[in-house]
């Protein structure tokens, strides 16, 4: 009857630790999924938002309304997430699927003139952010029982962007 007693505890013990090390390899995997959608997302706004006037004189302008619209259609359809609100450079997503919250995206526009060669250069930082939602049943319940165990999902990228003869 011991040796059933310390199996059980042994059991739940073993559960206890193992559940947040399964939760750190869900967040590793998250963040790496967010950031590849992110990269993705940043090389197909930029390919379609080039201001082909611009290249002509080998200046990198980009249409910045374009470019939102393209980046949150690529990066809609690779999260499977919808644009639910455009403010400025600010872009706020709602999950199709319910597996992840709202996800905000910033936009931060720049150009810039390079002194060697005096054409435009423009630099595009994206920050990505979202709350974590909880996979495994421990951390759920601790936050549902009020506890700060919130995590946040950030990811950054920066794509700079100069046209070559």
């Amino acid at each position: 009857m011991r040796t059933i007693a310390f199996g059980l505890l042994a059991v739940i013990f073993l559960s206890v630790l193992v559940e947040p090390m399964v939760e750190v390899a869900n967040v590793a995997r998250e963040k790496l999924v967010l950031g590849t959608a992110l990269s993705n997302a940043l090389r197909a706004a930029k390919d379609r938002s080039l201001e082909f006037e611009s290249q002509r004189n080998l200046d990198a302008r980009i249409d910045r309304d374009r470019f939102a619209d393209y980046f949150s259609e690529a990066l809609g359809s690779a999260l499977k997430v919808s644009l639910n609100d455009r403010t400025g450079d600010t872009l706020t997503f709602t999950s199709d699927t319910g597996k992840l919250n709202d996800l905000i995206v910033t936009l931060d526009f720049r150009e810039n003139t390079d002194s060697d060669t005096e054409r435009t250069v423009t630099e595009i930082k994206v920050k990505a952010e979202s709350a974590y939602k909880f996979k495994t049943k421990y951390l759920r319940w601790a936050e549902a029982a009020g506890e700060d165990v919130g995590y946040t999902i950030a990811s950054e990228r920066n794509l700079v962007l100069s046209v070559r003869n």
